[in-house]
């Protein structure tokens, strides 16, 4: 089934449309020198990344927009840094939520106020505003003379001039170490952007402000009539280098010639359906064949994503498979956690371990990952299939499946018959590929081939081993690290109980 673009619950990750912006407007590949001022920020102050969010609380599109940054804030731990400029659009009566927000900042509470203001959409009155800072524990008094005296109104029409001078009409308005994203675009932009940053980031450096560094020589405004950067979109005639999944996701040989890779979601009634098939081609192929179950919970199937969580549990049990015929078997009524538990006992698993983990969500956080990486190369519909990288999105017939199966099989044994070791060849059809998914890195097929991770892509592995409790793993590749690199993997795993040397 081709869904419409994700408003996520792995939470709102996909395409949120923005309003035009008018000419001119921002080129998305070039760098513009947006300062910071004394705007309030969060995240480390050296930071290889640096976000600056021109918003308004009272603009539907920002608001929905918090979803992608809160997801951004879980996918790189330690490694951006936020920055929140206001920019009311409407600067004749919609100005208080706004200079709320700064007169909270003078306090140091303009991340909680933000995050109060944001879930009424900025639709705030005096009285409201005043409420809000009580149970806060604002100095009330402070709080009321910051609005009263026009002191905060003064602050908010001085980031309105900012973004005039930068040529901002409409919001939100992003901008990733100078690189602007205009509107509330895909979580697959941000992606793009981030990583992209990321690397720029790392060959600049880390002397000095690390920020300044990288917008230095900036363009000063809007000039180009390119307003935003194309959303990823999934091609069935490109090739993709696509991850292993999951501990406990993958059934069939390790060597197999033919790695299917779906990622489904488990309320999902076309990858019910569909997982039958899966099933047959994989006993058809029991030596050839191997399936990896990756999770893609959709937004309008609710309890889906706690369903996906359950699922790593059983994963890391030893028993996913067993687990995941129990969920489609149970899914057109519904899986609330109940239902979880009870199916989990039917597959054997430890229930009061699969209790715990629902309960502390420890798993949420893989589960974000796996549909990140999908959502990164224009996945956003369940199912979708990626059988030797080759997509093959929405229901597939049986007679269209058995034909790539077919067509890889023959591919596959062509390679070995040039001497690539069967366990290598998915990995060595990968590194042909034309795009590769934006996940854990140590997912990735592995060959003989001796290729070394660079550092940006050794620090995604030590925090997706510290995000699974993986200390061993975490410790291993974190010993190659050094400088700003290695201090922030410590930082990110011990708030997580794991201490790297």
């Amino acid at each position: 089934m081709r869904l419409a673009p994700l408003i996520l619950t792995v939470a709102a990750l996909g395409a949120l449309a923005a309003p035009a912006a008018a000419a001119p407007g921002f080129d998305p590949d070039a760098i513009y020198a947006v300062a910071l001022d004394d705007a309030p920020r969060r995240g480390p102050a050296d930071a290889p990344v640096t976000i600056v969010e021109f918003s308004d609380f009272a603009c539907g599109y920002c608001n929905r927009a918090q979803a992608v940054v809160a997801h951004l804030e879980r996918q790189y731990p330690g490694q951006l840094r936020w920055v929140y400029r206001p920019l009311p659009l409407d600067e004749d009566t919609g100005t208080l939520a706004s200079e709320a927000a700064l007169a909270a900042a003078r306090q140091g509470r303009f991340w909680p106020m933000h995050d109060r203001l944001f879930a009424v959409r900025g639709q705030v009155d005096r009285a409201t505003v005043e409420l809000f800072a009580v149970e806060l524990g604002l100095d009330l008094a402070r709080f009321k003379d910051e609005l009263d005296s026009g002191r905060a109104r003064e602050a908010v029409l001085a980031e309105l001039a900012v973004g005039r001078r930068l040529g901002i009409t409409g919001t939100p308005a992003f901008f990733v170490n100078g690189r602007p994203i205009a509107g509330a675009m895909p979580l697959s932009t941000f992606l793009r952007v981030v990583g992209e940053e990321l690397a720029r980031a790392r060959d600049a450096g880390g002397d000095g402000d690390r920020y300044a560094a990288l917008i230095a020589g900036g363009r000063a405004g809007a000039d180009s009539a390119v307003v935003a950067p194309e959303a990823a979109t999934l091609s069935s005639s490109a090739s993709y280098r696509i991850g292993l999944g999951l501990p406990g996701h993958q059934r069939g040989p390790a060597d197999a010639a033919v790695t299917i890779v779906m990622w489904s979601d488990f309320l999902c009634p076309y990858c019910a359906d569909q997982a039958p098939l899966l099933d047959r081609v994989q006993a058809a192929h029991a030596a050839d064949v191997r399936l990896i179950y990756r999770h893609l919970p959709l937004p309008m199937h609710a309890g889906a994503d706690l369903a996906a969580e359950a699922a790593v549990e059983a994963g890391r049990q030893g028993k996913f498979w067993a687990f995941h015929d129990q969920l489609f078997a149970a899914s057109r009524g519904g899986l609330p956690r109940a239902v979880l538990l009870e199916r989990g006992k039917l597959a054997g698993l430890d229930v009061a371990a699969l209790a715990a983990a629902l309960d502390d969500h420890r798993h949420k956080d893989a589960v974000l990952a796996d549909a990140a990486a999908a959502l990164s190369l224009g996945a956003n519909a369940t199912p979708t299939l990626f059988v030797n990288g080759q997509a093959l999105p929405g229901m597939v017939k049986a007679d269209e499946l058995e034909a790539v199966v077919a067509a890889e099989l023959e591919r596959a044994h062509s390679l070995i018959a040039r001497g690539v070791a069967p366990g290598d060849v998915y990995g060595v059809i990968g590194l042909g590929a034309e795009h590769t998914e934006h996940g854990d890195p140590r997912q990735l097929a592995r060959t003989g081939l001796g290729i070394e991770p660079g550092g940006v892509e050794r620090v995604r592995m030590v925090v997706a081993a510290c995000r699974e409790g993986d200390g061993a793993d975490a410790r291993r590749l974190a010993a190659r690290l050094r400088d700003a690199a290695a201090a922030l993997v410590r930082g990110v795993c011990a708030d997580r109980g794991i201490d790297l040397p």
